[in-house]
């Protein structure tokens, strides 16, 4: 109330200020303070139109009470309630939850599977899941959609490889551990070409039973992870051939993580012309001049970072790597032709699934992974985006990680390409997870670490993230209008936060959503629902059987999620439904 009063006083003190002309006589003991203003004159405008947007937003949009169990809840019944209480309860239990997978296992050898997954269906997998099968899972989403909310399809079955190969799983193969429940081991091209028929699943299913909503895509289900990890080696070297040409090979023996590099740089046709024949053989200067040309995008003499990583193709890493005056990282990171017949391969594959989800009206979310293999995806996505996001609004989503130090610096580089290219930006925000042992994995190769140093940062992160997005959609911001953003976080001070930046500067509120796994944070989803919010609920399916090891290592992932503070606070919300429902009889 404070703020709102100091804002009130400030708008009226401006406006009385552009209310006179500049030519009026003040009395002296004013004249100082007001020739000062005077000189303001056009900031104070700006000024008084933000302010008069923030409070005219804030009066069509009140502050919304979250702490309401009946608004939360009033979609489950009674039974309901009980299950989800009890499952918080028992999630809660560290000792539980690690070894979740032996019970499972144990159950099976005793019970047999019918008995066991006919107790899992009635708790964990009716309480995260909204069905089997495409069929089955139309009553829940029909019902979430009632309740305005809507879904981000995730078919979290694994496919079969009928013809298993002799290969070492993919935890093995590459350095660290995924940071999604659902991982796909690589037994080969037919296995990848069982998973498209998977996702185009989800596409289908997003269309028949929750039409506007998401599906959600996993490229280390399209292509080797053991590909996508050398990419991403061959695009970091890129990244540090740029640096080592505009600092003339002068660079940090220090490594720093990937999203941290300072890409600010520029190279000049000097600077460029000298690092390129340290590095490189030249046949002569008109040569050495075609590819600076062939960079230089804007034709304005100099090489921006978003210039060089936009001209330079992977297919085309090869033959420039042929041209090397020694073989350094860069040459042996080079994709020989095997792995770029790979990587077309997982291309024709992800354009499959696109191209159908365009013919379907539905939008993509593309997950985020571990980190090894994160700079092949963002290369990967932003290709998509550039092709399917130019039909009004975005149909591909990349995935943020907040807790990745420098990502903040990495949205608003995407942010700058899609305003200058012309085609909409759409963003999923989460925290991320594995921050353990993507420390782990930094201490072992004796790295910095990517991750942020405290939740704090992270959190930090998490908002510098979101209201870059958010600014870049408001007038002043000049970005365009379709741009779209999804929230995904069970915090609510981070819902809150985006509620109150999105009032501030005015949003379109319809490009902005918010997500949630089903079966929790119920109080954040339907309250944002029933206020006229898109509110979305994470929503897997598949086959029990299949279902059931992907809930069990999800429940493993996010045992610090399960045991925290916001789980335990949901807890006591259903204890307060129970109570409120019970007391009638």
């Amino acid at each position: 109330q404070l703020t709102r009063a100091c804002e009130l006083a400030a708008t009226m003190a401006a406006r009385t200020v552009l209310r006179f002309p500049s030519s009026t006589r003040w009395p002296l003991r004013y004249r100082a303070t007001l020739l000062q203003c005077r000189d303001l004159r056009p900031c104070l405008g700006m000024q008084v139109a933000a302010l008069e947007r923030r409070q005219k937003s804030s009066q069509a949009f009140p502050a919304i009470d979250f702490s309401s169990a009946e608004v939360a809840f009033k979609s489950k019944t009674t039974f309901e309630l009980i299950r989800g209480w009890l499952i918080f309860k028992i999630c809660s239990l560290p000792v539980v939850v690690r070894n979740c997978d032996y019970l499972y296992a144990f159950s099976l050898k005793v019970l047999g599977a019918n008995l066991t997954h006919g107790i899992m269906r009635h708790l964990m997998f009716n309480h995260f899941c909204a069905g089997e099968s495409v069929e089955g899972i139309i009553p829940k989403m029909r019902q979430l959609r009632d309740y305005g909310i809507g879904g981000i399809l995730d078919y979290a079955a694994e496919a079969k490889d009928e013809t298993p190969v002799a290969t070492k799983g993919c935890e093995e193969t590459t350095v660290g551990a995924p940071v999604s429940a659902r991982t796909y081991s690589y037994h080969g091209e037919r296995m990848c070409d069982a998973n498209v028929d998977i996702f185009l699943k989800a596409i289908h299913g997003v269309r028949d039973a929750a039409p506007n909503g998401f599906a959600a895509i996993k490229l280390t289900g399209l292509g080797n992870p053991i590909l996508l990890e050398r990419m991403s080696t061959c695009l970091v070297e890129m990244t540090n051939l740029f640096l080592r040409l505009t600092t003339e090979d002068k660079m940090d023996d220090v490594r720093q993580p990937y999203y941290c590099i300072d890409r600010s740089f520029s190279l000049t046709w000097d600077i460029f012309q000298k690092g390129w024949r340290s590095m490189f053989h030249v046949r002569d200067e008109e040569e050495l001049r075609q590819i600076f040309l062939k960079l230089d995008a804007d034709c304005d003499g100099v090489i921006s970072f978003l210039e060089w990583s936009d001209s330079v193709k992977l297919s085309e890493i090869n033959e420039l790597c042929r041209s090397c005056t020694e073989e350094g990282p860069l040459f042996k990171a080079a994709l020989d032709d095997t792995e770029l017949g790979l990587y077309q391969n997982m291309i024709g594959r992800l354009e499959q699934i696109l191209d159908e989800a365009q013919k379907c009206g539905v939008r993509v979310m593309i997950d985020a992974e571990w980190i090894d293999i994160q700079p092949a995806i963002d290369h990967i996505v932003l290709y998509m985006q550039r092709a399917y996001n130019r039909q009004g609004q975005p149909l591909v989503f990349q995935t943020y990680q907040t807790y990745l130090k420098g990502m903040h610096g990495s949205v608003l580089q995407d942010l700058q390409r899609s305003s200058r290219e012309g085609w909409c930006f759409g963003a999923k925000v989460v925290r991320g997870a594995y921050i353990v042992s993507e420390r782990e994995k930094a201490i072992k190769r004796g790295l910095p670490s990517p991750v942020c140093d405290s939740y704090e940062a992270t959190e930090e992160n998490f908002h510098n993230v979101i209201n870059a997005i958010l600014e870049q959609n408001t007038p002043e911001g000049g970005q365009r209008a379709q741009n779209e953003l999804l929230v995904a976080s069970h915090n609510q001070r981070s819902v809150e936060y985006t509620l109150q930046r999105v009032q501030e500067l005015g949003n379109d509120r319809s490009k902005v959503h918010f997500g949630q796994l089903l079966g929790m944070a119920d109080h954040l989803t339907f309250t944002l629902g029933t206020h006229g919010y898109k509110a979305y609920k994470y929503v897997p399916y598949g086959p029990i059987d299949e279902v059931v090891p992907y809930l069990i290592r999800r429940t493993q992932e996010n045992s610090t999620l399960l045991g925290s503070n916001g789980v335990q606070e949901e807890r006591k919300m259903v204890t307060r439904e129970l109570r409120r429902r019970l007391v009638k009889f």
